[in-house]
C-alpha cells in the first residue's frame, strides 16, 4: 500500500492541515477573500513625495480596515504603502500589508511587512505564530520552530503555536518530541482536531497503530465531517490488518470529499486486500478519472476563458454522466464562442444518452454547420435511425464513412420497409448490403 500521507512539512500542511493560526483581531495569514492585489516588492522606506505630505495616521488605518475587513484589498494596499512612505504605518498596518502581501503569493514581502509589524510589538506571540506560518510557505523551516518557540515563550498555552512547532519537529522526523507538543496543544485545548490528527500521525509513523488510530478517532468524534481523520484512520488500520474497517473509513473520506484521488487509491487497497478486483478496478479508474479532472481544472485556473478547455471538462463529466456540470460548462463555453463544433457536438451526445434525439439532431446540424466532421455526422445518423428516419440515417452514415453494425442496421430495417411497400428490388439493394456490412445480422435478430 502506497503512503500517500507520507510527511515532508508541505505535505504536513497540506494532508494533516496541522499549521494553525491563533484567533486575532488583527489580520489572518492566507486569507482567501477578496481582490488579488500586488504590492512594492521591497520594505524600504519610499522617496515618493507622499513621505513628505502629512497623514491622517487614524483615519488612513480606518479606512484600510473597512476595505480589509470587506476583503477589498486593491484598495485597501495603497493606503497601507502611503503609509508605510510617510514612515507613519503602525504594527497593525503592517499585519495587514503582509496578509495581504501573504495572499497575493508574496511570502517573502509578507515576512518582511511582519517583521516590521513585529519590531513595534515585539510580544505579540499571534504575530510570531503568524511569521513562523509564513516562514514554513517559504520553506524556511529553522525559522519557522524559531518563531512558534517564541510565540510559546510569550504565551505558553498558546495551543496552536505547539501543533504547529509539532509539525516542525515531524519534519525532522523527532515524533517524540512532536507528540510532547501535540500533548501540551490538545492539554491547553482539548477539542483541538487537528493536533488529535497530528498526534495520531506521529504515532502512526512511530509504528505505534493502535494509539495512531485512536487519536484519528478523537479527531473524528469531535468533527463527524473531518476528511483527513478518515482517510488516515482508514490507513492506521490498514497497517493493522483490519481491512473490512479501513474500506469503510475511505469510503467515508470519498463521501465527503469526492475529487481527492488518493482517497480511492486507499479504498482500492483495502478491496484488495479484502480479495476483491472488481471493486478495486473501479476505484483505479476512478481516481484516474479525477486526477484528469484536476489537471483540466489547473488548464482552466491558468486560461479561465478558453471555451476549449470548458468543453474538454463537459466532456470529461459527461463521461461519468454529470451531466449537470457538463451542461453549465458547455452554456459558458457557446457565450465566449458560439462557433465551436465540438461544444455542439458534446452536448448532442448527452442528449444521446438521455434519448432526447430530436435534440441530438439539432446539435449535430449546428455542429456539422461550422465543421463537417465524421463523429458528427456519425451521431446524427445515430439519432436518426432511433427515431426511424431510416433514409437520413443512412445518408449520414455513406457521409462519414461509417461502415459497421449500426449501419448494417439502418439498412436491414430499410428493407423491411421497403418490402412492405412492395419494393421488392429496393428491399433486396438494403438487404445485401445489410448482410455485407454485418453477416450475422439475420441470425442475431433472429433470436
Amino acid at each position: 500500500m502506497q503512503a500517500s500521507i507520507h510527511c515532508t512539512i508541505l505535505s504536513c500542511l497540506l494532508l494533516l492541515m496541522g499549521c494553525s493560526q491563533g484567533d486575532q483581531s488583527t489580520p489572518k495569514a492566507g486569507s482567501t477573500t477578496g481582490s488579488t492585489t500586488t504590492g512594492s516588492s521591497t520594505e524600504t522606506a519610499s522617496t515618493d513625495k507622499s513621505a513628505a505630505s502629512p497623514v491622517n495616521v487614524d483615519q488612513t488605518m480606518a479606512q484600510i480596515r473597512k476595505y480589509y475587513d470587506a476583503g477589498n484589498y486593491r484598495a485597501a494596499f495603497p493606503l497601507l504603502d502611503q503609509l508605510h512612505a510617510a514612515k507613519a504605518c503602525p504594527a497593525e498596518g503592517y499585519a495587514i500589508r503582509a496578509t495581504i502581501l501573504d495572499h497575493s503569493g508574496l511570502v517573502s514581502q509578507a515576512i518582511a511587512s511582519l517583521t516590521l509589524a513585529l519590531t513595534q510589538q515585539p510580544k505579540n506571540a499571534e504575530w510570531h505564530n503568524m511569521l513562523g506560518l509564513l516562514f514554513v510557505k517559504g520553506q524556511n523551516f529553522s525559522m519557522a520552530y524559531q518563531a512558534f518557540t517564541k510565540a510559546i515563550e510569550l504565551q505558553p498555552e498558546f495551543s496552536k503555536a505547539y501543533n504547529n512547532r509539532g509539525l516542525m519537529y515531524i519534519a525532522q522526523k523527532e515524533f517524540g518530541q512532536a507528540i510532547n507538543d501535540f500533548n501540551l496543544a490538545i492539554q491547553y485545548d482539548p477539542q483541538y482536531i487537528d493536533a488529535h490528527n497530528n498526534r495520531g500521525y506521529a504515532y502512526l509513523e512511530q509504528g505505534n497503530y493502535a494509539k495512531a488510530v485512536e487519536n484519528f478517532s478523537e479527531a473524528v468524534k469531535y468533527d463527524p465531517n473531518y476528511v483527513k481523520g478518515y482517510n488516515n484512520r482508514g490507513f492506521a488500520l490498514m497497517k493493522i490488518g483490519d481491512a473490512e474497517q479501513s474500506l469503510a473509513d475511505f469510503t467515508k473520506a470519498i463521501e465527503l470529499a469526492p475529487q481527492v484521488a488518493k482517497h480511492y487509491l486507499h479504498r482500492r487497497d483495502a478491496w484488495l486486500a479484502l480479495g476483491n478486483q472488481a471493486e478495486a478496478d473501479k476505484d483505479q479508474a476512478q481516481a484516474r478519472w479525477v486526477q484528469e479532472l484536476a489537471l483540466i481544472n489547473q488548464k482552466l485556473l491558468r486560461d479561465p476563458n478558453n471555451p476549449a478547455i470548458l468543453v474538454e471538462r463537459a466532456e470529461h463529466f459527461a463521461s461519468k454522466e454529470k451531466f449537470d456540470e457538463a451542461f453549465t460548462d458547455l452554456s459558458r463555453a457557446e457565450q465566449l464562442d458560439a462557433s465551436l463544433s465540438r461544444l455542439y457536438r458534446v452536448r448532442a451526445s448527452i442528449y444521446h444518452t438521455q434519448k432526447n434525439y430530436q435534440a441530438v439532431i439539432e446539435n449535430c446540424t449546428k455542429a456539422i454547420e461550422f465543421n463537417q466532421d465524421f463523429e458528427s455526422l456519425s451521431l446524427r445518423g445515430d439519432a436518426y435511425l432511433a427515431m426511424g428516419k431510416l433514409d437520413q440515417a443512412i445518408e449520414d452514415y455513406t457521409t462519414a464513412q461509417r461502415f459497421d453494425g449500426a449501419v448494417a442496421m439502418a439498412y436491414w430495417q430499410r428493407a423491411e420497409s421497403r418490402k412492405e411497400q412492395g419494393d421488392q428490388t429496393g428491399s433486396e439493394q438494403d438487404r445485401q448490403t445489410a448482410l455485407k456490412l454485418d453477416p450475422q445480422i439475420e441470425s442475431t435478430l433472429k433470436k
